[in-house]
């Protein structure tokens, strides 16, 4: 079997399209788009159109719900992650999959220098490896089913 890479992750989206938000947007604009298009983390971008950090699910219940915050008025930029983790488009999945077990997030960024390839799940990862993984995948969630109980 070839190495899956995030390139293929974000190739098969079937959209070229990266969802971002204005840092200077408040989180409830950003909560607007990621549930109408039904994702769950945007990019956070600055004037410049450069990445000013991530806002996640995460960000919105650690930040702003347990904080406290009104999501109409607090500033995105306030409560977004700014430490953006990043991998290349030639990064395997499975390397892709360890740096997020590692560090504990679920959503990283596809980058090549300046040019933004996307912004990757760990669902997006996870559905790849099923879809290409020659069966082992299914072979081992039968294995586990079928494996005796303590």
């Amino acid at each position: 079997m070839n190495e899956l890479t995030v390139e293929a992750v974000v190739r098969d989206r079937n959209t070229d399209e990266l969802i971002t938000v204005p840092a200077a947007a408040t989180v409830g604009e950003a909560i607007d788009v990621m549930a109408t298009r039904e994702i769950g983390a945007v990019l956070a971008m600055t004037e410049d159109g450069l990445v000013a950090g991530i806002f996640s699910e995460r960000d919105l219940l650690l930040r702003v719900v347990q904080g406290g915050r009104d999501p109409k008025t607090t500033p995105l930029s306030l409560v977004m992650t700014r430490d953006v983790r990043f991998v290349s488009p030639g990064t395997t999945i499975e390397a892709a999959l360890a740096l997020m077990h590692v560090h504990r997030f679920r959503h990283l960024l596809v980058i090549d220098g300046p040019k933004v390839y996307g912004l990757i799940s760990m669902r997006d990862l996870v559905y790849q490896m099923i879809r290409h993984g020659e069966g082992r995948f299914e072979a081992a969630v039968r294995h586990a089913a079928d494996a005796p109980r303590a």
